[in-house]
Order: C-alpha cells, then sequence, then structure tokens
C-alpha cells in the first residue's frame, strides 16, 4: 500500500537507480488513469552497444485505489530485451484471474535464452518490486553465458 506521495518518490528512486546507471530516458511521470488507478512506464535504454540495438530495462506498474487516499499495487511488467545478447529476462503480473485460474500463481516469469525465441511461454514466477527486477537486469547486463531458462519451471 502505498499514497500518492510515496508513489511519486518511489518512482523518483527507481528512476535515480537507472540514471546511476547510464540510462536514458525521458523523466517518467506518475499518471493518473480513468479508472481512478495510477501508474508509470520507464523505457530507460542502457548504455553499450548500440548495435542492433542498446539493451532495455522496461519497468511498467498499475497500482490502483486501496482504501482512503491508499494504492495498492495491481499489474507490473519488468523486462529486460539486451539486444547485444539477443536475449530477454522478464518478470510479470497481470490478468491475475487467469493465470489463477490457468496456472494456479498470479505472476509468471519469460525468459528467451534467444529473443523472440522462447523454450516456455510463461514461467513460475514470485511477487517482486521495481527495486529487485532492476537488480536482477542488471546482474546480468552484459555478462556472457546463458541466463538459465532451463532451470526454471515452465507452467505454459
Amino acid at each position: 500500500m502505498a499514497t500518492i506521495p510515496e508513489l511519486q518518490a518511489y518512482l523518483g528512486d527507481l528512476s535515480a537507480i537507472l540514471w546511476n546507471f547510464g540510462a536514458e530516458f525521458p523523466c517518467p511521470t506518475l499518471d493518473p488513469y480513468d479508472d481512478g488507478s495510477h501508474g508509470f512506464v520507464i523505457s530507460a535504454l542502457l548504455p553499450g552497444s548500440a548495435t542492433p540495438k542498446p539493451a532495455l530495462i522496461k519497468l511498467m506498474e498499475t497500482w490502483e485505489p486501496s482504501r482512503e487516499g491508499q494504492y495498492a499495487l495491481a499489474e507490473y511488467d519488468y523486462d529486460f530485451i539486451e539486444h547485444p545478447l539477443d536475449r530477454r529476462r522478464g518478470y510479470h503480473r497481470h490478468d491475475a484471474e487467469d493465470f489463477l485460474r490457468e496456472f494456479g500463481v498470479a505472476v509468471h516469469e519469460h525468459c528467451e535464452e534467444v529473443l523472440e525465441k522462447p523454450a516456455c511461454d510463461h514461467y513460475m514466477g514470485l511477487p517482486i518490486d521495481g527495486y529487485e527486477a532492476i537488480r536482477r537486469f542488471t546482474i546480468l547486463w552484459g555478462q556472457p553465458g546463458p541466463l538459465g531458462c532451463s532451470k526454471l519451471q515452465c507452467i505454459g
């Protein structure tokens, strides 16, 4: 649970962490949506090879009203697309009711050792936040070798 000022501070923290890694992106904003929720998107290009494209960290969150002045995290998409090494890692929470009904989990992961050629569409996941997503992505960034997709549990 968080208030709007707390969400704005959180967004500022995520931005500062990415800028400290040398990422380039427009200053993000916490945007109100028609249904009363608030959210943001950060698409940050990381320094390094521009061929074929730079590595990208994308963070998207939607926070829904929970109780008076408080918001709860409802959805997130955290993605790391490392074009220079042709791979992807992602952590998602969206369509939670569908995923619970179909797979028994509200969150899932994506892992592509070769970009756009996943061995599995969705892997079992545990909830994480934006801080943890950035930490995991920056540990992988530029490191040779496999991501370890074969060690994850495929759910469909």
